[in-house]
């Protein structure tokens, strides 16, 4: 990563090739999205606000030729780059200005809530666009003697009421997970061991813990999932990396193995979708009771003297 990096930031043109040729991979392999949204603010990081707005708006530039190249649609891939590139460029700026943490996952949760409101401020009917955005998209794209199409409309009816909420999460822990790893990047190459210690550090705000459950006990006083329901998953997603900071730091404070950690991410991986709300249970436990100050680092002195 530390090579990467070091590449990225020595010229303009390296910056916009790995952003733009990444998110084009993406396509195919997903999570190279991630790496493309970190360019750019691996950029705003080390060299401020405009620099990185003019590395993505370049990016965005070749994207359009690439889309108008490879599938004659110069306009879609540009406006993909946008929606993962300017975000992630104003929250790191955001981190370099504040050295927060916090406040930087808090403004990109803050994102999420808003594509989530949005939604219901511009469609009438949220479940439904969705319904039929989600139909015709199947339609298109699975073949009938693969999935018949009374398992489409299951799949659909089952989904479509929790998307609003969904997207608005999705785009949430992209845009944070892009800007871990440009922070992490930027670690390997000025303080090596800086993220880590940061990331275990990570608690969020009271506006959270409150948020939180005051959109669970509305969602469960609505008729189907609404707009609090969809409110409460960017919470819980928010509290989700919290969870997992909390791990991270009682595994250090205890001084235990890399092995722990394997396990956790294992346990994460396999339990999906328990294993999420369960981490993410913890973290806003945490945020309650701060279980990380109240453990007791592993060889520290018992206060006797001895």
């Amino acid at each position: 990563m530390k090579a990467l990096a070091e590449w990225i930031l020595a010229g303009r043109g390296q910056a916009v090739m790995v952003a733009a040729v990444s998110l084009v991979l993406a396509l195919l392999i997903t999570p190279l999205a991630l790496v493309s949204a970190a360019v750019p603010a691996l950029v705003t990081l080390r060299r401020g606000l405009r620099e990185g707005l003019l590395v993505s708006l370049l990016a965005m530039v070749a994207l359009g030729v690439l889309g108008w190249l490879l599938f004659g649609q110069p306009l879609a891939l540009a406006i993909t780059g946008a929606l993962l590139w300017l975000p992630v460029c104003g929250l790191a700026e955001l981190l370099r200005w504040s050295r927060s943490l916090r406040f930087a996952v808090e403004a990109a949760a803050l994102l999420g809530l808003l594509m989530v409101a949005g939604q219901y401020l511009f469609f009438d009917d949220v479940a439904g666009y969705w319904k039929g955005a989600m139909s015709d998209y199947l339609a298109q794209t699975v073949d009938a003697a693969v999935m018949p199409e009374a398992e489409q409309r299951k799949l659909v009816d089952a989904l479509a009421p929790w998307m609003a909420g969904a997207l608005g999460a999705a785009w949430f822990i992209q845009l944070t997970l892009a800007l871990f790893l440009a922070r992490g990047a930027q670690a390997r190459v000025e303080n090596p061991g800086g993220f880590a210690r940061e990331f275990r550090r990570l608690r969020l705000g009271t506006w959270l813990l409150i948020l939180v459950p005051v959109t669970l006990v509305a969602g469960m006083l609505e008729k189907g999932p609404g707009l609090a329901s969809q409110l409460s998953l960017v919470g819980l997603s928010a509290f989700f990396f919290q969870g997992v900071a909390l791990v991270h730091g009682l595994v250090d404070r205890l001084q235990a193995g890399v092995g722990w950690l394997v396990g956790f991410y294992l346990m994460l991986v396999i339990g999906m979708p328990a294993s999420f709300t369960l981490v993410s249970a913890a973290g806003f436990a945490d945020g309650l009771v701060n279980f990380r100050a109240r453990v007791r680092p592993r060889g520290a002195d018992d206060g006797d003297g001895e």
